[in-house]
């Protein structure tokens, strides 16, 4: 009860320093909510910043969450595939369409793709599958890529999945269906002085030989596998491909 209540003087609180911004910059029509935590800091709604207005997000997406945005009436979101971003309004003004306004940051973009990607969406199956979930891009300790160019230091192998609980590590098979680019790419020269795609098969040697020196549980998916368009990307039918990782990881299912 007297977190709720908290919560409501909390939202009275950063309507009046919204208020007071549009009156004291009557040049502005909009401010990201993220620039306005100076104010909301100077007011003592919020004790200090935290990752360029984490403390103010919170607050709109539990709102958000509760349908009830209504309760900050400058409030204005805009919602891309990533994420929601937030900005203050005016009253009686309009958000601008086609301003140029760099809601979207590279990461946001960077996490978006790789979250769009058939490895994520087989590995979201897996944690279904395996009621776990997996650190993806796991590295250890143990497993390391070769020398670079100084001789000094090396960079450790990450691994597509590990199941800690199962004691399994998940890697996928190379794609067939490869783009002229991709192929070029594979011909490169890398620093070891042998191409990319004979470094790609060197080291997927070495991530199962240490893996099982190291008695973890080891499996590869086959894109192949899985029904595909013709351009080779899954059509994920998540019933039929939950039921083909089952058979895949009926071993390691609890």
């Amino acid at each position: 009860m007297n977190n709720n209540r908290n919560n409501e003087d909390k939202v009275a609180q950063i309507n009046k320093v919204i208020d007071h911004y549009f009156a004291t910059n009557t040049d502005k029509d909009w401010i990201p909510a993220k620039d306005i935590m100076s104010d909301l800091i100077n007011a003592d709604v919020f004790v200090k910043d935290q990752k360029k207005g984490l403390p103010l997000r919170k607050i709109l997406r539990a709102l958000d969450n509760e349908d009830n945005l209504k309760a900050i009436p400058r409030v204005h979101p805009e919602r891309a595939e990533a994420a929601t971003y937030w900005y203050f309004l005016r009253e009686g003004a309009t958000f601008p369409e086609n301003e140029n306004i760099s809601t979207v940051s590279k990461k946001d973009v960077a996490k978006a793709k790789r979250e769009s990607t058939d490895e994520f969406y087989i590995i979201n199956l897996c944690d279904e599958v395996l009621k776990e979930e997996a650190s993806r891009k796991h590295t250890f300790a143990w497993l390391f890529g070769d020398m670079h160019k100084k001789g000094k230091t090396r960079t450790l192998l990450p691994v597509a999945a590990f199941y800690k609980d199962a004691n399994l590590v998940i890697e996928f098979a190379e794609r067939k269906n490869k783009t002229e680019a991709q192929l070029a790419k594979l011909e490169q020269l890398t620093t070891s002085g042998i191409t990319r795609g004979q470094q790609i098969e060197k080291y997927n040697h070495r991530r199962k030989e240490m893996i099982a020196k190291k008695d973890i549980n080891f499996v590869t998916i086959d894109y192949a596998l899985f029904e595909t368009d013709n351009k080779g990307k899954l059509k994920r039918n998540t019933t039929e491909d939950i039921a083909l990782l089952k058979k895949i990881l009926k071993n390691y299912i609890k």
